[in-house]
């Protein structure tokens, strides 16, 4: 099987397969334990978790009503468990050693994204899949979103004809954006900040709706309101002598589950989730910009911020023949630190707020060729816009195999995401210097 491990999508066998859960965080929990457990559970078994912290894992098995063993290494998860795959939800930067761990034991091997970390670990992964005969997967769950389905069914219908131009541009609100600065992810060891921890889902939905390559980023950075930009600082929200004058104060623990996972077990790993956004240990940036160009012609101009007055999307694909657009505007109700649900300011209380809008446009490029259409989404439910439970389904195995629209994101493809935010980190380290994408050259 060799080399085309990592280019291929198709994972084996239809039988009820057996899992091991790397990571019982969040994420691991309510992505993956509990719907394997709930709905899948006539095509999946996860017969193992292991977590750095132990007594997180047994916690996740009662916020589960699961009783998985619990096994205190990796190692000892594969050797006792005997699982047919992996999946590793945990820091985002020891994803890579888990997956080459259990391609290196011929195991199937999903990851959340972004896939890995550095170039270093690229490489490691390229070389662990072209000897194994398990193959991977990396859960790109903005590939199943309805607006981004939508966009790739029209653009492979040739609907705006060759594509020449991208533009995505992502605002994180001060509830929402500031949460990545509360937890492990402030640290630029921990995940690569947010251009792999966040982004790297949009340039894989970028690389698949342009159907090529990254090759040359060019990108500008800096960490502009968080960090030491802050006006005064503590050590934790739950510890802190500002909690009245700051805008981020967060109870997370006023969440029974957030509650349940984090308190009380701190004393094995030392990582509390309410660090203070204005700690100036915090390195990751808050503001990006960065310039793309893909191996087939297509530019992307990209830009985030994670301090934004409203949470918020614009994509637009221009092409010869038209253009589309999506556009997104979120009420973040439901995010950490959110205090004025009950204020009477246009947004209503069950977190459908007045400030809420979800659009895609197609537009043709001259109007002798017809009026702009906006396009009907399908409504969809579940995590993340409804696109967690679809991509469980198609690649846990209950929907059919077919994958008409290449949804599966392969090993080399969420590589190709993380290079882009790999690319970026060096970029700005480097003074806005051009960096070529697939060799990290400038």
């Amino acid at each position: 099987m060799g080399g085309d491990n990592i280019q291929k999508g198709a994972l084996r066998g239809m039988r009820r397969r057996k899992y091991g859960l790397v990571g019982t965080g969040v994420r691991g929990i309510g992505s993956f334990l509990k719907p394997m457990v709930n709905g899948l559970s006539s095509v999946a078994e996860v017969v193992g978790l292991y977590d750095i912290n132990p007594e997180r894992a047994r916690v996740a098995n009662r916020l589960a009503e699961t009783d998985v063993p619990v096994f205190t290494s990796f190692e000892e998860l594969l050797g006792r468990a005997k699982p047919d795959a992996i999946i590793v939800t945990s820091t985002d930067a020891t994803h890579a050693q888990y997956v080459v761990g259990a391609l290196e034991a011929g195991l199937d091997a999903f990851s959340e994204k972004p896939l890995c970390t550095t170039f270093e670990q690229v490489q490691a992964i390229r070389r662990a899949a072209a000897q194994s005969a398990g193959r991977g997967c990396v859960t790109h769950n903005m590939r199943f979103l309805p607006d981004i389905e939508c966009i790739k069914s029209e653009v492979c219908r040739g609907a705006i004809g060759t594509i020449l131009q991208v533009r995505f541009v992502e605002t994180l609100d001060r509830f929402h954006g500031a949460d990545y600065f509360r937890r492990w992810h402030r640290r630029m060891a921990n995940g690569g900040g947010l251009v792999l921890q966040k982004s790297s889902h949009h340039f894989d939905a970028v690389n698949w709706l342009v159907g090529s390559r990254p090759s040359m980023v060019t990108a500008h950075g800096r960490l502009a309101y968080y960090g030491s930009q802050g006006p005064f600082r503590g050590e934790r929200c739950s510890a802190c002598a500002h909690t009245e004058a700051c805008p981020h104060y967060a109870d997370i623990f006023a969440d029974p589950a957030l509650k349940a996972l984090y308190q009380g077990v701190e004393h094995v790993d030392g990582y509390f989730r309410d660090g203070c956004v204005f700690g100036e240990e915090i390195d990751i940036h808050d503001t990006v910009h960065a310039s793309v160009t893909y191996e087939n012609g297509v530019e992307l101009s990209y830009s985030i911020n994670a301090y934004g007055a409203s949470e918020s999307m614009h994509i637009a694909l221009e092409g010869t023949g038209g253009s589309i657009e999506m556009d997104t505007r979120h009420d973040t109700q439901w995010a950490v630190g959110r205090r004025d649900s009950k204020k009477d300011d246009g947004l209503a209380t069950d977190g459908v707020g007045a400030d809420t809008m979800q659009q895609v446009v197609l537009r043709p490029a001259f109007r002798t060729d017809g009026p702009r259409r906006v396009l009907t989404v399908p409504p969809s439910s579940g995590g993340h816009g409804g696109a967690d439970p679809k991509m469980a389904a198609m690649l846990f195995g209950i929907d059919p195999v077919d994958d008409p629209l290449g949804q599966r994101a392969t090993l080399e493809e969420g590589i190709q995401a993380v290079l882009v935010g790999i690319a970026i980190n060096e970029s700005i380290r480097r003074g806005s210097r051009p960096v070529a994408v697939q060799t990290m050259q400038s």
